[in-house]
């Protein structure tokens, strides 16, 4: 089975889990990042009312083509219950038709975004995909 595993961190905790999840299903990895750096401060005030609003983040240009995988999994951060904005700019880049894994990262773990989980769906469902699996998980320490 041909997957990869897209994913974006702040922190670096997501990047853990993203490689490890990588290792363990022999799949492609590619780290999405944003336009521009954001502090801590500014992804509080600013970015996580955004995240709630399901805003994208602007990211880099992805150049690896979704299209041909098996499955795709996005990883992000929680941000107020809600992945962060750039998930949602991951969404976008999913090929119609895609087998789509979520898992999402925070200090919470398990419920984490039970608050958001219909709308990330359905967000990603608009995209003409289906959702095999949706997780919460602990960032590790």
């Amino acid at each position: 089975m041909k997957s990869i595993v897209l994913y974006y961190s702040y922190q670096g905790h997501t990047r853990k889990v993203a490689e490890k999840l990588a290792r363990t299903q022999g799949a492609e990895i590619v780290e999405v990042h944003t336009k521009r750096h954001i502090s801590k401060l500014a992804a509080y005030l600013v970015d996580c009312p955004r995240a709630r609003m399901r805003r994208c983040a602007a990211i880099q240009p992805v150049t690896q083509n979704m299209k041909g995988y098996d499955l795709i999994t996005l990883l992000a951060p929680v941000w107020a219950g809600f992945p962060a904005p750039a998930f949602n700019a991951m969404v976008k880049l999913l090929p119609e038709h895609a087998n789509v894994q979520v898992i999402l990262v925070s200090g919470g773990g398990t419920g984490a975004t039970k608050k958001s989980e219909e709308g990330t769906r359905r967000l990603i469902k608009k995209q003409g995909c289906k959702v095999l699996s949706y997780k919460d998980t602990r960032q590790p320490a």
